[in-house]
C-alpha cells in the first residue's frame, strides 16, 4: 500500500492509504484465531468498498499503544490494517495507529458476504 502522512497535530494524524491495485488478503478471527482467509481483486466490490472506506476515514489516527483482539486483518506487503470493536488499527513502517469507525462500515470484510 502507499501511504502519504501528513501531521495534523500533536495528538491526531491524518494518514492516507491506496491500496496498490492487486489482491489483498484478508482473515477473519475468532478468539484470536484465523477462522476465513479470502483474497479481494482490484475489480471486486469489495476491494472498492475497502478503499473507500480508507479514504473516507483519512483522519482523527492516534498513536496505539495498547493490545487488541482483531475481527478481520487485511494485509498489503508491509501494511496491516485490524478492524474490531469499532475501531480500526493501521500498523506500518511508521508505527500503529488507531481510531474509530463503525463496525457496520467493515462488515463488507467478511469473506462469505456477497
Amino acid at each position: 500500500m502507499a501511504l502519504a502522512l501528513l501531521v495534523l497535530s500533536a495528538c491526531t494524524r491524518s494518514i492516507t492509504i491506496q491500496l496498490p491495485q492487486q489482491v489483498v488478503t484478508v482473515m477473519a478471527y475468532s478468539q484470536g484465531k484465523v477462522i476465513q482467509r479470502c483474497g479481494f481483486r482490484p475489480d471486486t466490490e469489495k476491494f472498492r468498498k475497502l478503499s473507500q472506506l480508507l479514504q473516507q476515514h483519512s483522519g482523527g489516527w492516534h498513536k496505539r499503544y495498547t493490545n487488541y483482539e482483531p475481527a478481520f486483518l487485511v494485509v498489503d506487503g508491509d501494511v496491516s490494517l485490524y478492524f474490531m470493536d469499532g475501531s480500526m488499527v493501521l500498523n506500518y513502517s511508521e508505527g500503529e495507529f488507531s481510531r474509530g469507525v463503525s463496525s457496520d462500515d467493515y462488515e463488507f470484510l467478511n469473506c462469505k458476504a456477497h
